[in-house]
């Protein structure tokens, strides 16, 4: 089967298109300069028989201000996926997020684009599965500056760069935030398998197993071979309720934190070794 993946060069978007090749499909990549707001894009791809969207503009903090394109992109683009799709009668994969709920725009608009994709399915009878990601981490993600091109920081490839740096880990409100990390691989086969459904369901794409993220903060630090001096940032992170609980209820991902933690810090360190090249 021929399954368009759109946000095909992004983290967990590779990582989709090597599980499709797995499973036996045919992985059909769509990233920039393509566009999912752009009807003539979605178009060239006519010949596809199933659309896993991951496309969207991502972001807590950094979304602030920019709620126009957040909205155009993971709401608008999501409807043009799933209006595209209903017309060829192929199903479609919406990635969502453990963030829903959040007063952030990246929350509040992938929340949206969840909600329609579940309303279209139930009231329409859209072929439509939606897959809810929490707290994606493994070898590839891009850290932030001064470690990397990545305009968003991620909890992972932050705390790794500054662990591995020798630099004090920055933890909002002393980490007390509970988080469900996820290992991309994982994530990435429940997304592979939702083209056959379930479909006008939410499938969570978590481990259920909550963690602090100051202890995901020192066994990262660990894991790097690191002391453990951290900067308690007082202020709560814009677009994160303090005392914030992002943890799945129904998951389906079958390996809980830490595993692969040891190698995906040891990504980071061949990462940072070889930024001199670059």
């Amino acid at each position: 089967m021929k399954v368009l993946v759109t946000g095909s060069r992004g983290f967990i978007g590779s990582r989709v298109c090597d599980e499709l090749l797995i499973a036996g499909h045919d992985p059909v990549e769509f990233d920039r300069p393509f566009d999912i707001r752009d009807q003539s894009c979605l178009d060239a791809f006519g010949d596809v028989a199933a659309v896993i969207n991951l496309a969207g503009q991502l972001g807590t903090e950094e979304l602030l201000g920019a709620e126009y394109q957040a909205a155009e992109v993971n709401i608008l683009g999501a409807v043009r996926v799933y209006d595209w799709a209903a017309a060829l009668g192929i199903p479609v994969v919406q990635i969502g997020t453990g963030h829903k709920g959040q007063p952030n725009p990246y929350a509040i608009t992938k929340g949206c684009a969840e909600d329609l994709a579940l309303a279209r399915a139930r009231w329409l009878g859209q072929e439509i599965a939606v897959v809810r990601a929490y707290h994606v981490y493994g070898p590839g993600q891009k850290p932030p500056p001064p470690w990397g091109p990545s305009s968003v920081r991620k909890f992972f490839p932050t705390l790794a760069c500054q662990a591995l740096a020798g630099l004090p880990l920055e933890l909002c409100n002393g980490g007390q935030q509970l988080i469900d990390p996820v290992y991309v691989d994982d994530v990435a086969a429940v997304l592979a398998a939702a083209i056959s459904g379930p479909y006008g369901e939410v499938t969570e794409a978590g481990t259920g197993k909550e963690l602090s993220v100051a202890q995901a903060a020192k066994d990262i630090a660990a894991a790097a071979g690191a002391a453990y001096p951290f900067t308690s940032v007082t202020v709560t992170r814009a677009g994160e309720p303090e005392g914030a609980r992002v943890v799945a209820d129904m998951p389906v991902c079958p390996n809980p934190w830490p595993y692969m933690v040891t190698e995906t810090v040891e990504w980071y360190r061949h990462w940072l070794a070889t930024l001199w090249y670059r």
